[in-house]
């Protein structure tokens, strides 16, 4: 007869030779069981104006998106001015989670939205007053587990395609932004949140590995929401107003992920902090 585990964190971390032999099936069961995703709802903490008029965003898989946008407003914006991140004052940020890992995700945020906004508009530096801005702020970030990780990681070894994650330790992201035109107005805003969820997203060694990664998510939702669907992408510019963030593909720091099973986060470049 087949023996369940009380829990599927009973089976990652006790192995017995009884076990072994089901192990895969009995962790697909547990784990299939569990909650998809650890997401909370966006957040509104008076940073976007309007919210009343917020749309949510249905049909999306792991974030939770509301958002507003005036189309017309955005047609005519050809240039960005790019303000760094923040986090928000009174924020969701536990004080478990250290001022250099907080840096980590902010650095983060800006080169991801960077990437992501420079193929869409004209970045340009805040004294050219003909381009609108876009600002960010994180409201919230959920704590990673890296006991919990690694023990998530050791458990995926014996599932075939994918990654898990146990049901604890999961952590997350929720942002908000917005683009305001040349005269101030907000043309467009997005207060958008994810936590991590028991299937594909790998864990992280680093307190702040989920929230980290989703940046990327985030920067590309935001970056799409801002133009018509099918509007083409431009070009990277030959003088990448992003090189100060480093790489746009760091190709060695995705292949140790993929070995270990765990995110790892890229440092922040200090001196794109400064400027």
């Amino acid at each position: 007869m087949m023996f369940l585990p009380k829990t599927c964190s009973d089976l990652a971390f006790d192995m017995t030779p009884s076990l072994r032999a089901y192990a895969p099936h009995a962790l697909l069961m547990c784990l299939l069981a569990l909650p998809a995703c650890a997401t909370k709802p966006p957040t509104q903490t008076g940073f976007l104006s309007n919210q009343a008029g917020m749309e949510t965003v249905s049909g999306t898989v792991r974030a939770q998106i509301d958002r507003q946008r005036d189309l017309d407003a955005l047609r005519g914006v050809e240039k960005l001015i790019l303000v760094p991140a923040t986090l928000q004052e009174g924020g969701d940020i536990p004080d478990t989670i250290t001022p250099e890992s907080r840096l980590l995700v902010l650095g983060e945020l800006d080169r991801q939205l960077c990437f992501r906004l420079s193929r869409r508009f004209e970045l340009v530096g805040p004294e050219d007053p003909a381009a609108a801005r876009v600002q960010a702020v994180i409201t919230r970030l959920q704590e990673t587990n890296a006991t919990a990780s690694a023990a998530s990681a050791a458990v995926s070894k014996l599932l075939p395609g994918g990654s898990v994650r146990l049901p604890v330790g999961r952590g997350g992201l929720s942002v908000e932004a917005r683009l305001d035109t040349t005269d101030g107005r907000q043309a467009a805003a997005m207060a958008w949140s994810r936590g991590a969820g028991v299937v594909m997203d790998n864990g992280s060694l680093s307190q702040i590995g989920d929230a980290h990664r989703f940046t990327s998510n985030f920067a590309e939702d935001f970056a799409e929401f801002l133009v018509e669907a099918g509007t083409p992408k431009r070009a990277i510019p030959a003088d990448d107003p992003c090189q100060k963030f480093g790489p746009r593909l760091d190709l060695s720091r995705m292949a140790a992920g993929r070995v270990i099973g765990l995110h790892v986060p890229r440092p922040s470049n200090p001196e794109a902090q400064d400027n």
